[in-house]
């Protein structure tokens, strides 16, 4: 006789669905464009433009690993036992008070402070590398505030936890019949409260004196919990029940030292700082990571993420639960791009039906022991076994610290958490503490790479045998987090280059991950496709000067008909099957997000990439002086002309100099070239279409240069450049 199930099993915590129709859909397309392709390239022969349809093809063929298995993952904090849940440190990092706005960066604090998990058990932690005066005043500003807002939160349920967002009617409270005629007065009172806030933070951010004060390059360690004007006892309490419920989280400022003759490795190095600096307080066996300006939209992301890691259906080797990076300034044309589609919307769902997305470097929550270097099998008690010694040989002399590793297992605090061990939290924070460790190098985030999150889930946690899961959220429910894109040219190129570049670098390093004998080679794949990106930049060089100078003097690129029937099919396939993405993504014929990634992909190539395979090189060689830039891209710049759709050349640099330069030159042979083709009576070739869609694409870009006056259109050094520069290449190839 059948055994009934038993109905006191505990519902599961996720559920997690592979979208089949997709999956066969995708590998249908790819099956097809790998033959045109192939015979395409059969069809070139030993021609100068083989090498670059080779790179398109490998790059391809990378690219359709996350594509073969898309799975959708549904998440039910509802069913979690809020008695169990365990603690989480968020830290939040900042590095310059110009370029990331301390309004926008507080609201980042406060939502943080306002998620809806037991006060007791959340911590939230600040990095603010310029060690500035402001930050640190407008972080008491958010503590005061936040006294008030959170539990303003808890009372109505609000569901934006981000009081800015709030309070522009970004939230609609579901109170069913409770607290309706208290909520205006509420609501009004805690509006004056946060105007008073954000008054007293540009009264802050406008201090001269305290601008002055500032050297962000050369500063004491300093760290603070911070108060409000009287001690708030609710921070001391860290037991369970309806007090920890109810209490306030902890808020602590952290600057660490910095000085011009030590290097700090960037936000890598700012986050190791955070997880040693916490590890004194806290303990949390959870961290989450929030960049400046991404705030919690939805107040049930933690719980979200602890439906992944409480679930015990799931196997002990779940590191951490990426979210997607969403943004709330998107303009609806959206011309750069800004909106990563095909990385979150797409290509890390397909990664999440291997063994999960690649960390992305904000809104994910990830084990601390995992971060620490431990592995899967044994992390429970991976230091606790370990001697006095060894662990100090790896993590540094801080005693505090070190006890707290003996302790990671459970979570429990150190001290109270409202007791800071001062002497030990600024020695953690110094320059010199992590000389002679394993800090950066087997512990925490990795330093051989600017883009920490990618080589860090890379090496420290996939290859351990680690495995992630990707939180995307139902059509119908909040983005987790919201941040803000780039909104003129060249920030969105700053940025894309400084990925770009460092990714190269570990693709180009003995940490290849095609090179990895510890992940599977789909996922390796999926890996190495970012890792070599950054080399689109050769094919579309070519594309972009060759059938140009092949036009103009009456020659083909194109050996034969047949050639260039088989190149047409393949772009045609190719423009399907990206056409075929955005749709799904995006639920509907999405033409223009189509055109506009396809330009941006183009433009981005030839300026972003280009730069980034020039810069790696350079040191690979050795020329390049010192490793690769951090720049930041300003968080505060005007949207207005992004939001109307219309490109914003303000503040370019020599970085756009080559798109402006193969712009020019695509317009001067597709002129001539046409001149000389209706002369001769010749006929339609396959490099005239192709002349016409790189017109078509680049068309920002001669509007900028010739028909535009304002003050954001193409800078006029760059314009008279890259007219000498073409000038130059017609007078020898033309």
């Amino acid at each position: 006789m059948a055994t009934k199930p038993s109905q006191d099993a505990p519902l599961p915590l996720h559920t997690v669905q592979t979208d089949q129709p997709l999956a066969t859909v995708n590998r249908l397309l790819a099956a097809v464009h790998l033959a045109l392709g192939a015979a395409a390239i059969a069809h070139r022969g030993a021609h100068v433009m083989l090498a670059a349809d080779l790179v398109l093809l490998f790059l391809w063929a990378l690219s359709q690993a996350p594509m073969w298995r898309p799975v959708s993952r549904t998440a039910f904090p509802s069913r979690l036992s809020r008695a169990a849940l365990p603690a989480v440190d968020v830290m939040v990092v900042t590095a310059d008070p110009e370029k990331e706005p301390a309004a926008k960066v507080m609201n980042t604090v406060v939502s943080a402070m306002a998620l809806d998990y037991p006060g007791g058990r959340l911590s939230v932690y600040l990095s603010d590398d310029a060690g500035s005066p402001r930050t640190l005043l407008a972080a008491r500003k958010a503590y005061a505030f936040a006294r008030a807002w959170v539990p303003f939160c808890r009372k109505y349920g609000v569901r934006c936890p981000c009081p800015d967002r709030f309070f522009a009617g970004d939230d609609k409270l579901d109170l069913g019949s409770h607290h309706h005629h208290e909520l205006a007065d509420d609501r009004l009172r805690i509006k004056n409260m946060y105007e008073t806030f954000n008054e007293g933070v540009r009264e802050v951010m406008s201090d001269a004196d305290l601008s002055q004060s500032c050297t962000k390059a050369d500063h004491d360690a300093h760290v603070e919990i911070i108060t409000g004007d009287e001690q708030d006892s609710s921070n001391s309490n860290s037991g369970d029940g309806e007090e920890d419920e109810d209490a306030m989280p902890l808020l602590v400022y952290v600057s660490r030292e910095k000085r011009r003759s030590s290097t700090h490795h960037f936000k890598a190095g700012a986050l190791n700082v955070l997880l040693r600096v916490s590890s004194l307080l806290s303990n949390s066996p959870y961290v989450m990571v929030l960049d400046c300006d991404m705030y919690c939209n939805s107040r049930s992301s933690i719980l979200e993420a602890m439906c992944f890691h409480l679930d015990g259906r799931r196997r002990a080797d779940l590191a951490f639960v990426q979210f997607p990076q969403m943004f709330h300034n998107l303009s609806s044309s959206d011309i750069y791009a800004n909106e990563l589609r095909s990385i979150f919307w797409t290509r890390w769902k397909g990664l999440d039906g291997l063994r999960g997305p690649i960390l992305s470097g904000t809104g994910f929550c990830a084990r601390r022991d995992a971060i620490y270097g431990a592995r899967p099998a044994s992390s429970q008690d991976q230091f606790s076994g370990v001697e006095v010694g060894e662990l100090k040989r790896r993590f540094g002399v801080s005693n505090g610290h070190i006890a707290s590793l003996r302790r990671s297992g459970t979570g429990s605090t150190i001290v109270a958490r409202d007791a800071l061990p001062q002497e030990d939290a600024e020695l953690v924070a110094s320059c010199a503490y992590e000389t002679g460790t394993e800090w950066g190098e087997q512990v925490g985030f990795l330093y051989q790479s600017v883009v920490e999150d990618y080589f860090t889930g890379y090496r420290q946690l996939y290859c351990r045998g680690w495995t992630s899961v990707y939180c995307f959220p139902a059509a119908a429910s909040r983005p987790p987090f919201l941040g803000s894109v780039p909104t003129n040219l060249n920030d969105a190129l700053v940025q894309n280059k400084r990925w770009m570049s460092g990714m190269l670098a570990v693709g180009l390093s003995r940490h290849c991950p095609l090179a990895s004998a510890a992940i599977c080679v789909p996922q390796s794949m999926g890996f190495a496709y970012y890792a070599f990106m950054a080399l689109y930049a050769f094919p579309v060089l070519c594309y972009a000067t060759v059938p140009q100078l092949c036009f103009l003097r009456g020659g083909t690129s194109f050996p034969g008909a047949a050639s260039t029937l088989w190149f047409a099919a393949v772009f045609a396939s190719s423009s399907l099957q990206h056409l075929v993405e955005v749709s799904v993504a995006k639920r509907g014929l999405a033409l223009r997000t189509w055109w506009n990634e396809q330009r941006f992909w183009a433009l981005n190539a030839v300026t972003g990439q280009l730069f980034a395979c020039l810069g790696v090189a350079l040191n690979l060689v050795g020329a390049g002086g010192r490793a690769v830039d951090f720049d930041l891209t300003s968080k505060a710049s005007d949207d207005r002309l992004y939001r109307d759709g219309v490109f914003d050349f303000a503040g370019c640099t020599t970085l756009l100099l080559p798109a402006t330069t193969l712009c020019l030159l695509n317009a001067a042979a597709l002129v001539g070239g046409v001149w000389k083709m209706v002369g001769r009576g010749g006929s339609v070739s396959g490099e005239l279409f192709l002349l016409c869609y790189v017109a078509a694409l680049s068309y920002p870009l001669l509007q900028g240069m010739f028909l535009r006056r304002d003050p954001a259109r193409v800078p006029a050094p760059i314009t008279a450049m890259s007219v000498a520069m073409v000038a130059a290449l017609l007078s020898l190839f033309g």
